[in-house]
């Protein structure tokens, strides 16, 4: 993997509620952010300005970006549950069709012997044994036919019982696959800021403004060639997983296989060495066992931010790999030039 796949960026992690607007975080119009030399209401007119909102603004997009995860695996439940009260409802609703058939035949069948009452039988019986076994007969017939009707109506219930469960499940799914839609729309106005904001730094500041998380390029080759040192096997297969996403864009909610967001990679990754995550940072950070920052190994997940909205993969030597946020690719970052650092777990 040659160091010139890797931009040379820094990370930039991603965090604020569904909804957020340019106002809610002090920044004024896109108009003022897009002109460095116009003055945003209660902020001075520098360069300094334009990263720190920046840096709001991409800090913002990426938690953005996992309720947005968040909000797909909720649908997802939804849409399997709702899946589950349908089958559910239509099974129920079929046997009380059945209890209804069978009820219904055996009082057709009571009525075609309806000559054969209790004093038929003693007419017909040609003994008295026989009259008491003809009386025995028909009892268990009024028996029979009480518990078809029982049965009928519980069936009956059960699938009303089922039917309106399906509803309500197809009403939440409904609901769920509303609210990503909104989260899709309001992470594509969230980047639309950040990237008007970014392209008003110029080329040193831009530099500037990544540079606190870039290895060089000699500490990335003195990484990749010493990241199986004293990891399990199944962290050496997480790190080469990981390793050949290098370059590749960061897309939100994408977990591959070309392009990537930051609990999306780490799935990839972890699920080459066999283990299953999910689809979200926050419900990362509760698996496997919790490590001290300096007791990290390579193949740990790293988390920013707690609930956690930011997650990576160390790789040792102070590295993480980490796909960062929009217009940024997966990439090495030093771990010592990230913000908000919460917590690490260990799944090897």
């Amino acid at each position: 993997m040659a160091p010139a796949r890797i931009a040379p960026k820094r990370t930039i992690r991603l965090a604020v509620a569904t909804g957020l607007t340019v106002a809610a975080l002090g920044l004024g119009s896109v108009s003022a952010l897009a002109n460095p030399h116009l003055q945003t209401p209660g902020s001075a007119d520098t360069t300094g300005s334009v990263t720190d909102k920046l840096a709001t603004l991409a800090t913002a997009s990426e938690k953005l970006s996992e309720q947005l995860n968040a909000a797909k695996l909720t649908l997802a439940n939804a849409s399997k549950a709702a899946r589950l009260a349908d089958d559910a409802a239509t099974t129920a609703a079929a046997q009380a069709a059945g209890a209804q058939r069978a009820l219904a035949s055996s009082l057709a069948q009571q009525y075609k012997a309806g000559s054969f009452g209790q004093t038929a039988a003693l007419f017909t019986s040609g003994s008295g044994q026989n009259y008491l076994d003809e009386l025995q007969s028909l009892s268990q017939l009024s028996a029979h036919q009480s518990a078809i009707a029982a049965q009928a109506v519980a069936a009956n219930e059960q699938a009303k019982s089922a039917q309106s469960r399906s509803a309500q499940a197809v009403a939440e799914a409904t609901a769920q696959e509303r609210a990503v839609q909104q989260r899709q729309t309001d992470l594509k106005a969230q980047i639309s800021k950040y990237q008007t904001t970014l392209a008003t730094l110029t080329a040193s500041a831009r530099s500037a403004y990544y540079g606190s998380s870039t290895p060089s390029s000699a500490e990335i080759a003195a990484a990749v060639a010493n990241y199986s040192h004293g990891a399990s096997a199944q962290d050496v297969l997480a790190i080469r997983a990981a390793l050949a996403q290098l370059g590749k864009p960061y897309v939100w909610a994408a977990a591959g296989p070309s392009t990537f967001d930051c609990s999306g990679l780490t799935m990839w990754a972890w699920n080459a060495a066999g283990v299953a995550l999910p689809h979200l940072a926050s419900s990362q950070q509760g698996m496997g066992t919790p490590v001290d920052r300096a007791s990290l190994r390579p193949g740990d997940l790293v988390f920013f931010g707690s609930p956690a909205y930011h997650v990576a993969l160390y790789m040792g030597s102070g590295m993480i790999i980490q796909a960062p946020t929009s217009g940024d690719v997966v990439k090495i970052s030093l771990l010592a030039g990230m913000q908000d650092y919460s917590s690490a777990t260990r799944l090897g």
